[in-house]
């Protein structure tokens, strides 16, 4: 446990694109976390020294793992690399941050809770997505659900885009043995937020393909998910690369009426663009974006049908490295926990499973 008043010292292994848009900026603008160390196996790059002069910057992990100062460790490499990293971390005694998803199966996603557990250490697991402004403002209404939309029965969230060719990394190039392709890559965002919303499926039924056939990427990019819950409830989870009209990002269907919201959160163009958390317009969604409504209220016995746009709430990832860096300290509860991480995992092999033979499957077997 960190004092309050003594800065946590951050150390990041890789400086790809995640660790470039959204990790560094992010530890950056958090009050708390000093980031202090990169791990870059090519050495010092202009990118590294120009934005980052005062971090220190290793050429392997057991640099950064044999450094006293570093406090917590964020691993922002490719997927299979993730166990054996993060098991050496928690090891040397750090803290852990993991990029999503989290493992490539659930089991090691288990076995990295257990040996967090017994070092004493937090573990998480970067599932911003729970910051997304849309995401928050379907959260609220799920909430409000029997003042607004009425007891829910449907919940549609997809991410599509179009782009029939390969940039030919590996999320594209690899093996799904390896954690590649999209159901790894969205599906751990969309599963995560199923979760955050509703808790546990009863049954899982999935289709995952390779719709674009391209020579040089055999690995799924196109997936349907079908969540089944007890009372009815219908999750639908959904991700293609062929998408040339913009689909709904989110669509949810209640009792009393629907609400529909199109486009992707603002935040990670916005770092993208240099933006940060820091800039009072960042995570802040244009009103042509807000998604609509149209429902029927009760209100004091009188029915009111109301139809229109639902202010976004604010996006903000940063307070993800908030949470963490308060649960470091002691002082508040760590809201993405390596449990609740593996579940996301166990979902995406399930959903391999029922894809391979056709079947629905049970969540738990």
């Amino acid at each position: 446990m960190s004092s309050e008043s003594t800065p946590i010292n951050v150390g990041v292994i890789g400086f790809g694109m995640s660790a470039q848009v959204f990790h560094a900026p992010l530890i950056s603008s958090t009050k708390g976390l000093n980031l202090t160390a990169f791990v870059n196996r090519s050495g010092p790059s202009l990118a590294l020294s120009s934005k980052y002069p005062k971090a220190a910057v290793y050429q392997s992990h057991e640099q950064l793992l044999q450094d006293p100062a570093i406090d917590l460790v964020v691993i922002t490499t490719p997927n299979t690399l993730h166990f054996d990293l993060a098991r050496q971390a928690l090891e040397a005694g750090k803290h852990v941050v993991v990029e999503k998803p989290f493992t490539v199966t659930f089991e090691e996603g288990i076995l990295l809770s257990k040996l967090a557990k017994q070092h004493s250490r937090v573990l998480s697991v970067f599932q911003n997505r729970r910051w997304d402004a849309d995401f928050l403002t379907v959260q609220k209404l799920v909430q409000s659900q029997k003042s607004t939309l009425g007891r829910i029965v449907s919940f549609e969230s997809r991410f599509d885009r179009f782009r029939n060719f390969s940039k030919n990394g590996w999320r594209e190039t690899g093996r799904v043995e390896e954690g590649s392709g999209v159901l790894y890559d969205l599906c751990s965002h969309l599963l995560d937020q199923a979760l955050v919303l509703f808790g546990e499926p009863e049954y899982l039924t999935a289709h995952v393909s390779n719709q674009r056939q391209l020579e040089t990427s055999q690995v799924d990019d196109q997936f349907l998910v079908h969540l089944d819950y007890k009372d009815g409830l219908r999750c639908t989870l959904g991700a293609g690369m062929l998408a040339r009209i913009p689909t709904p990002r989110f669509r949810l269907t209640g009792m009393n009426g629907s609400y529909v919201k199109y486009g992707l959160d603002v935040q990670e163009n916005q770092l993208k663009e240099g933006l940060t958390p820091k800039n009072g317009a960042y995570g802040l969604e244009s009103e042509d974006s807000w998604g609509e409504i149209d429902t029927l209220l009760n209100v004091e016995g009188v029915q009111l049908h109301v139809k229109g746009k639902v202010d976004s709430e604010v996006g903000s990832y940063r307070s993800y490295y908030a949470n963490v860096c308060q649960a470091i300290q002691g002082t508040g509860p760590l809201a993405v926990t390596a449990e609740q991480a593996a579940w996301v995992i166990h979902g995406i092999q399930l959903a391999i499973e029922s894809s391979r033979s056709g079947q629905r499957v049970a969540w738990h077997q």
